[in-house]
C-alpha cells in the first residue's frame, strides 16, 4: 500500500489524503469543510506541509488552490501537466501548429532512440482526432505523465509563458 504522508499528526494525514484524492487541488474553504477545522488551523497545517515539500499552493488570494505533490517529482509532474494545458489551448485555436510539432517529433526521435515508444504514441495521437490528443496531453494519469516527459510540444511555449506558469506555481526561476 502506498504511503502518501509521513506526518505524525493525524489531521495532516487527513489533509494529505483529501488532497491526494483531488487531482485538480482544492481551495481552503473546501479543505476546512472536509476537515472540520478553522482557517487558521488549516493555514498552520498547510504551511508545515508546504515546508516539507508535500503541498503546493497555486494561484493567488481567492483563486488559490492547494495540491498534494509528494515532493519534487510531484512538482515536476504538475508543472509538465500545466505546460501541456497551456499548449492544448493553443492547439484548439491553431491546429496548424501540429505541423511544427510533427517536425520536432521527427527530430527528437532521431536523437533519442530510447524514447521511441513514447514518440510512436505521440505520432499516433497527433495524426488522430484532435480531441484525443488534447485529452492525453492534459489528463491526470501516470501514463500521460510518462508521455509528457518525452513531449514534442515544448517549442510551442515561450519563455514568458513558462515563467508566468512557474510564478503561478510559486517556482519563479
Amino acid at each position: 500500500m502506498m504511503q502518501i504522508s509521513s506526518s505524525v499528526l493525524p489531521e495532516e494525514d487527513r489533509l494529505v489524503g483529501h488532497l491526494a484524492s483531488m487531482p485538480d487541488g482544492a481551495p481552503a474553504p473546501v479543505l476546512c469543510g472536509l476537515l472540520g477545522v478553522s482557517q487558521p488551523t488549516l493555514s498552520r497545517m498547510l504551511r508545515r506541509l508546504q515546508g516539507r515539500g508535500l503541498i503546493l499552493a497555486e494561484g493567488q488570494a481567492r483563486s488559490r488552490r492547494y495540491h498534494w505533490i509528494g515532493g519534487r517529482p510531484g512538482l515536476a509532474a504538475l508543472r509538465r501537466r500545466r505546460l501541456h494545458e497551456i499548449i492544448a489551448h493553443k492547439l484548439v485555436d491553431h491546429p496548424e501548429l501540429l505541423d511544427q510539432v510533427q517536425k520536432r517529433l521527427a527530430a527528437i526521435s532521431k536523437s533519442n532512440a530510447a524514447g521511441r515508444p513514447y514518440h510512436e504514441q505521440w505520432l499516433e495521437l497527433i495524426q488522430g482526432p484532435l480531441h484525443r490528443l488534447l485529452r492525453k496531453m492534459t489528463e491526470d494519469s501516470e501514463e500521460a505523465n510518462l508521455l509528457r516527459k518525452e513531449s514534442p510540444f515544448s517549442a510551442l511555449i515561450g519563455a514568458e509563458e513558462r515563467g508566468e506558469l512557474f510564478r503561478r506555481l510559486g517556482q519563479a526561476q
